[in-house]
């Protein structure tokens, strides 16, 4: 039973990458060993991303944009994950392909057309 008394959907796509980067660290360094404990290790090891992939996608297609919301809203993180991932495709996160710009725009269209055709709103520029 979780001891958490708060909400906790803003994490949801940073602990799915931290094990996806966690996963990713270990076969690295797995695929340096040359024991056969290394070796069985590592193939049984390649196989875990395939398996979280499978979870995350379903995850993602029903949730993705409350979980992208959760994120930008959170405000210690905001676009900052994104901006990150900008970084390690090297794309600028101005750029409208990047992560941070099409999460940022799809974020504020559905706030302009779920939230703002219903009450009085500020245009955001």
């Amino acid at each position: 039973m979780s001891k958490r008394d708060s909400v906790t959907l803003h994490h949801v796509i940073t602990v799915y990458n931290d094990m996806f980067n966690h996963m990713y660290g270990v076969i690295r360094a797995l695929a340096r060993k040359k024991t056969q404990w290394g070796e069985d290790l590592f193939f049984a090891v390649m196989f875990a991303p395939q398996k979280l992939s499978k979870y995350y996608t379903t995850v993602t297609p029903t949730m993705g944009l409350l979980l992208v919301s959760a994120h930008i809203l959170d405000p210690f993180r905001k676009l900052q994950l994104f901006i990150t991932w900008d970084k390690g495709i090297e794309m600028n996160s101005q750029d409208e392909l990047s992560y941070t710009a099409q999460y940022q725009l799809t974020f504020l269209k559905y706030v302009d057309n779920e939230y703002c055709s219903n009450h009085q709103c500020v245009p955001v520029n």
